[in-house]
């Protein structure tokens, strides 16, 4: 059946990796069209939503060096991690007799504030350590 139980649990299975990357290039465009838009406020927010997005910049060393290898590699590293997570929480959901979306978002939610807040964290330790704090 097109919208049974064994269809969602099938479409959970099969594109939660990709809807938790899709979810970050949405961030990253986001925090770009943010960072395009004149003024700090709008400037600091940008970068708060690609750091969001793009939470693996702290090991290539951005924000305190950046070239183009560092974004690529960061960029690439980062939707690798967001797949990952997004499949793994799929991977939980489908535990479930019956699972759809709701169940990946509960599986999700907690991975990625997890993986969020590590980022934020060391970009507020980067910034204690630089002294721009």
């Amino acid at each position: 059946m097109p919208d049974g139980i064994v269809a969602h649990r099938d479409a959970v299975r099969k594109r939660g990796g990709l809807i938790a990357v899709a979810l970050s290039i949405a961030i990253l465009l986001v925090g770009l069209i943010f960072l395009a838009l004149p003024g700090s406020l709008t400037g600091l927010l940008g970068f708060v939503f690609a750091f969001i997005a793009l939470p693996t910049m702290p090991l290539f060393g951005i924000p305190a060096t950046g070239d183009f290898v560092r974004y690529g590699l960061s960029f690439v590293s980062s939707l690798l991690l967001w797949w990952i997570i997004g499949h793994y929480a799929s991977l939980r959901a489908i535990r479930a007799v019956i699972a759809s979306w709701p169940e990946w978002r509960r599986e999700f939610r907690p991975l990625a504030i997890g993986l969020v807040l590590g980022s934020l964290i060391s970009l507020a330790l980067a910034a204690i350590v630089l002294g721009v704090l």
